[in-house]
Order: structure tokens, then sequence, then C-alpha cells
């Protein structure tokens, strides 16, 4: 958990799919991974506090997100989906990133975006000036620096 006095400059949070939020393995039902059951008393207290949500995620054709999302009972949460596919431009495209920070309604330092993938994820939002947090079990691998941003 961030401390305090550095959560209350976040006013938003874009969260990546992938492994952030969802399970590894597709769930038939739906056609994709669901929501990881862990995430979703956190993602709620969040959006208590008054912080925005946003998913920012690199899909393919077929990934929607919503059904999970809504399985989840989360889809009410989310201020907007930027998703690739039908955007048709991926991170780490600079306009993704911009798009992010304008569907998050905030300045791009008060946007903490939260993903697997160090260079999308983490290294191009703090080059953009976004704060970044990589959720990862092994962390950052050797060769993977960070970039001059806000922090």
């Amino acid at each position: 958990m961030m401390p305090t006095q550095q959560i209350t400059s976040i006013k938003a949070i874009a969260f990546d799919c992938a492994s952030t939020i969802s399970e590894s393995r597709i769930y038939r039902v739906i056609g994709q991974k669901r929501v990881d059951p862990a995430v979703v008393e956190p993602l709620r207290r969040l959006h208590a506090m008054g912080i925005r949500l946003v998913l920012a995620s690199n899909t393919l054709p077929h990934e929607t997100r919503w059904p999970a999302l809504q399985l989840a009972g989360l889809d009410g949460l989310f201020t907007a989906a930027l998703l690739s596919d039908p955007l048709g431009i991926a991170k780490p495209d600079p306009l993704f990133y911009r798009l992010t920070v304008t569907a998050a309604q905030c300045e791009p330092g008060e946007l903490l975006f939260v993903g697997d993938n160090f260079d999308d994820d983490v290294s191009g939002p703090i080059a953009h000036g976004m704060r970044a947090a990589l959720v990862r079990p092994d962390g950052i691998h050797d060769g993977e620096l960070l970039p001059d941003g806000p922090g």
C-alpha cells in the first residue's frame, strides 16, 4: 500500500488487465479471463475514496473486458475503458497514454498506471509524466531501467 501522503495526490488509477486484475486462465462462460477475486474489494475501496478507475489495456479483437468486469460487479466503477483493438492504437504509442490521462480527468502526475509489463505499463507512463506501479511477481528484470519521472 502507498503511504498516505502519496496516495492523496493520486486522483485516478489506470489498470492494465493482463495479470494485473485478471486470473491467468480463460473462464469459458464469458470466453475471457475473470477478474481476480482478490482485487475486487480493493478496487471498490479505491472507488469509494473518490479515485477514478480507468481500464487501459492492449487487447485482441475478441477481448472486450466488460463481461469479466460485469461478472465481478465492477463494471460501474470504471470511468472509462481504453482498449487497444477498438481504438486502433496500443501501448506504448504516446497517443494511448494521452488518451488515458484525458479519460482519467486529471493531470499526468495525478495518475497512477498499474500493470505487469515494464515497458508498456511502467516505463511508458513515467516517460509521459505519470506515476507507475509494476505488478509482477519477479519484479524488475536485469537491464530494465526506469526513466526519469514524477516518482
